[in-house]
């Protein structure tokens, strides 16, 4: 082999390694492996080492959108396409500049050395997203004040301490909202559905209900199907990686029957906060219409339909 055929040939080669190395795809348990990694800061309690990379940094957006499109679709089922799908869309919206997800205490599972970069990535963020008019709800709110001050976090209590939330609860108020919301009611439903007519099914089977028993004191779609579900496994931190959609579909109906009302209510509730713009009164209006609950409880399950938008549409769909 000359030496004239060499220069010509190694380059074309280097540039086919390449390419072949750029097309290697990831298998579900590598793609969720990877998510858990970068998440582990986001869950509620972490075990093991977590990762370097703080939530929503560059590096975080960077690093979760590669473990993304790295999936090899084809090896999947159709429950996990779409689930990676819907998360792919939801880099389009306004998550990324509410970088602490106020259901979650992040701050607990940093380091303290961590936490002088995570206030300030917050701010940062925040103040960014003020310009495009993206703000915590009064409830989130409450929330990540209580979490600054339990961590010491100085600059971020003060910061909110003046922070102006929006005036409504759902996300239909966000630039994009009513397409970020109906993004999340597509995945959730298992369906495209437009959520008025969603809605109004619902309100079908709600209508007559008044004062009807509660058994849960707190929501958890993820504890639910634990305790009735053979689980299936899934790309979602917000559910500590629980494909909802594709578990309440296997599950053995029967055994979710006693979640039937409050699901169907919730979900009224849910549609109306985020794509209705309901106000909180009006939603607590007609949660104490159709279910018996204290006080504290009715505020436990809008603070989890706040927080958690169109995800109770995971159960719900069942009875609809």
């Amino acid at each position: 082999m000359n030496n004239k055929f060499l220069l010509i040939i190694l380059p074309i080669l280097l540039v086919f390694s390449a390419c072949t190395e750029q097309q290697k795809l990831s298998s579900f348990e590598e793609v969720q492996s990877q998510l858990k990694n970068i998440n582990a800061v986001l869950l509620t309690e972490s075990k093991g080492e977590l990762s370097e990379v703080l939530p929503f940094s560059e590096a975080y957006l960077k690093q979760r959108h590669i473990a993304l499109k790295s999936a090899d679709l084809q090896s999947f089922t159709e429950y996990q396409v779409n689930e990676l799908k819907y998360l792919i869309i939801q880099e389009r919206y306004p998550e990324r500049y509410l970088p602490w997800p106020a259901a979650i205490n992040v701050a607990k599972n940093l380091s303290e050395a961590q936490k002088h970069a995570w206030q300030n990535l917050v701010l940062t963020r925040l103040e960014d997203a003020k310009q495009s008019k993206i703000l915590y709800n009064r409830y989130e709110l409450k929330k990540l004040k209580t979490y600054s001050e339990s961590e010491s976090l100085t600059d971020l209590t003060d910061y909110f301490n003046t922070y102006r939330p929006r005036s409504r609860l759902g996300i239909y108020q966000l630039p994009n909202g009513k397409e970020w919301y109906q993004s999340k009611v597509n995945h959730y439903l298992g369906s495209v559905k437009d959520p008025q007519v969603v809605l109004a099914s619902i309100q079908e089977l709600t209508n007559e209900y008044s004062n009807q028993n509660n058994e849960l004191e707190v929501l958890s779609l993820v504890e639910i199907a634990k305790k009735h579900c053979p689980i299936v496994g899934g790309f979602n931190w917000h559910h500590a990686f629980v494909n909802l959609h594709e578990t309440f579909e296997q599950c053995e109906k029967q055994r979710l029957l006693a979640y039937k009302t409050l699901m169907l209510v919730l979900a009224e509730i849910d549609l109306g906060i985020h794509f209705q713009a309901w106000s909180e009164h009006q939603a607590m209006v007609v949660l104490n219409q159709k279910l018996l609950l204290e006080k504290e409880q009715g505020r436990k399950l809008l603070e989890y339909i706040v927080m958690k938008p169109a995800a109770v549409l995971s159960l719900a769909r069942v009875y609809f």
